[in-house]
């Protein structure tokens, strides 16, 4: 989000986080007849829906962020080409544990 941007509405929120449980619904049955490497690409692209509601949200921070732009290339880069998903995929799920620790209360424990 940049300054100025408004937050989701909690009625917004609530429709945003229906149809992230709709696209997930959708994505899990759909991978029944899918080539299996599409479920990669789609747990990567609920990921980054999930983190972009979040920024939405209000509750966002610069490494989420961070972790969502690179889910935006990810997703919206050409098809094809030496893309090595799961480098990619264990270089986001580290950074994504590195900053859920962090931010965790727990953490300071």
């Amino acid at each position: 989000m940049k300054p100025g941007d408004k937050v989701l509405s909690p009625a917004r929120l609530h429709e945003e986080i229906a149809l992230l449980a709709a696209y997930l619904l959708s994505s899990g049955r759909g991978l029944l007849e899918e080539p299996a490497e599409y479920g990669a690409y789609r747990c990567a692209d609920a990921a980054r829906r999930t983190l972009e509601l979040l920024e939405q949200a209000g509750g966002q921070s610069a490494q989420l962020s961070t972790i969502r732009k690179s889910l935006d290339e990810f997703m919206f880069a050409p098809m094809g080409g030496d893309v090595n998903v799961a480098e990619i995929l264990d270089d986001l799920c580290g950074k994504m544990a590195s900053t859920l620790q962090k931010q965790s209360p727990l953490s300071s424990r």
